[in-house]
This record gives C-alpha cells, sequence and structure tokens, in this order.
C-alpha cells in the first residue's frame, strides 16, 4: 500500500512561499499556484456570456484583425468578475497574477511574429480600463507585461509545479501512476538547470533551487516509485566573466591563429 504522509499531502511544501523571492514582476511568487488557478479558469468560464460580445470585439481589435481574441476576452471577464464578487479572498492575488500569465500568452500566442508585444499588451490593458473598469480593478496591480523568454520559464514551472503535486497526489496512487509524474519532474527540472549555468541569479533559477530544496524534502517520504530519484542536484554555477573571457579571446584570434591552434592540438 502506498503511503504519504498527510503532512505533506495537504502540501506543506509549498509553506515555504513565505520566504518569496521577490522581483520586478511579483509574478513568480505565484506560479506554484497556477496550474490550480489554470484548473478553476478553464472550468468556470466554460460558459460564458456574449452580451459583452462589442467590448470584447474591439479589445480584439487591439491584437489583430481577426476575432481571435474574442473568445479569450469573454472567458478573462468571466473569471474577474468571479474572482473580485467572490466572498473569499484569499486567493485573489494568486488569480490576478494567473490571469496576468494568461492574459499574455493569449496575446503572445497570437502574435507570433512580434518579438516584443509590450505595446499591444498596454494597449489591450487599456482596453480593459475603459470597458472593463469595475472588473479589473481589483487585479491592476497584477498587470505586467511579460517578455517571451519570460513566459517560457513561467510555462515551464507551471508543468513542473503541476508534476510535482501529481506525484504526491492520493487519486494516482494506483498502480504506480504517480511515479510518472515524478520521473517528469526529475527529468524536467535536470534538463531546466543547464540553462542556469552562467546566469544563475535570475528568477528562473532561483526557484528552481527552491523547488529542488522542497522535492528533496518531501519525495523521500513516497515509499515507493524506486526508479525515481530522491536527490535532485545544486544548480551548477559557472564563471559568467570567464565565458565572457573566452568568446573575446576566440573573437580576437585571426584565421592563421585558429589554424595554428588547431594544428597544436592534433
Amino acid at each position: 500500500m502506498i503511503f504519504i504522509l498527510d503532512l505533506f499531502q495537504n502540501k506543506l511544501y509549498f509553506a515555504a512561499i513565505v520566504d518569496k523571492i521577490y522581483i520586478g514582476q511579483n509574478i513568480y511568487n505565484y506560479v506554484d499556484a497556477f496550474y490550480k488557478c489554470r484548473d478553476s479558469f478553464d472550468i468556470f468560464t466554460l460558459k460564458y456570456n456574449i452580451k459583452e460580445s462589442v467590448k470584447c470585439n474591439f479589445i480584439s481589435g487591439i491584437i489583430s484583425d481577426y476575432s481571435e481574441f474574442v473568445v479569450p476576452c469573454h472567458r478573462i471577464v468571466k473569471y474577474l468578475k468571479h474572482i473580485s464578487s467572490s466572498t473569499y479572498e484569499g486567493n485573489l492575488i494568486e488569480n490576478c497574477a494567473y490571469l496576468n500569465y494568461k492574459l499574455n500568452y493569449e496575446i503572445q500566442n497570437i502574435k507570433k511574429d512580434v518579438e516584443d508585444t509590450s505595446h499591444i499588451y498596454d494597449d489591450v490593458i487599456k482596453g480593459f480600463k475603459d470597458h472593463f473598469d469595475s472588473e479589473i480593478k481589483k487585479c491592476m496591480e497584477s498587470m505586467k507585461y511579460i517578455n517571451r523568454n519570460e513566459l517560457v520559464e513561467l510555462t515551464k514551472l507551471i508543468e513542473l509545479h503541476e508534476n510535482f503535486d501529481n506525484f504526491l497526489n492520493n487519486k494516482y496512487k494506483t498502480d504506480d501512476k504517480h511515479c510518472i509524474y515524478g520521473k517528469k519532474c526529475v527529468e524536467s527540472y535536470l534538463t531546466y538547470i543547464d540553462d542556469c549555468y552562467y546566469d544563475y541569479d535570475r528568477s528562473f533559477c532561483k526557484l528552481l533551487e527552491k523547488f529542488k530544496e522542497d522535492y528533496n524534502e518531501v519525495a523521500k517520504h513516497v515509499i515507493n516509485c524506486e526508479e525515481v530519484s530522491r536527490n535532485l542536484p545544486p544548480i551548477k554555477k559557472g564563471s559568467r566573466a570567464t565565458a565572457i573571457m573566452v568568446l573575446i579571446l576566440f573573437s580576437t584570434l585571426t584565421p592563421f591563429s585558429v589554424v595554428f591552434l588547431l594544428y597544436k592540438v592534433k
């Protein structure tokens, strides 16, 4: 029989979130809850009110000549109303942060050929303030532009935390199904830390380090899934200065010098 301490099933490993990593955008502080916000968003906005079509058509027109953003707009507005009117506001901030991620994702998914969508994002936010001010008001502090690299990193972190939660979740105990999620956790983490070798001070890497600490503390209490590692390695930190010096060195070498070096190596 598979047993995981209830202490950890209650997601106590997230309690360390009090030790937040504050950066320019506080959206990273809530990324571990985004998959839950996403599931709630998907369920609650399965049906939406088309009475706001004129307003959403206008906002969609800011992004594209087509109506690609109309449905996402309807769903975002409905969820904004839901979380703003809820009597329980304990998770308001994380839901607002998720909606900001969702909004940035939808814009960049539509405008795949535009590298910097910050001006489009700003115009869309203005559109929401003009047409849905009462709905978006409570979330305005969370509304910030996210560039493409940050969006990719956030998506990776969302998947990482979702797989970790599934690895610990009671509903996946039968037939060792939850072991699959543990394997995904380990594989993803090992892949992601490679990107932190020379740039480990950024928020993505700090949160990977934090995830490693949580994982190593909790995973050891899972008594099956022997093939899943219980100890994630720390991020290897290289010297950025050394990397820059190597690049400068090779950029100053003449073709003759390169040929000579290659000859000496042989």
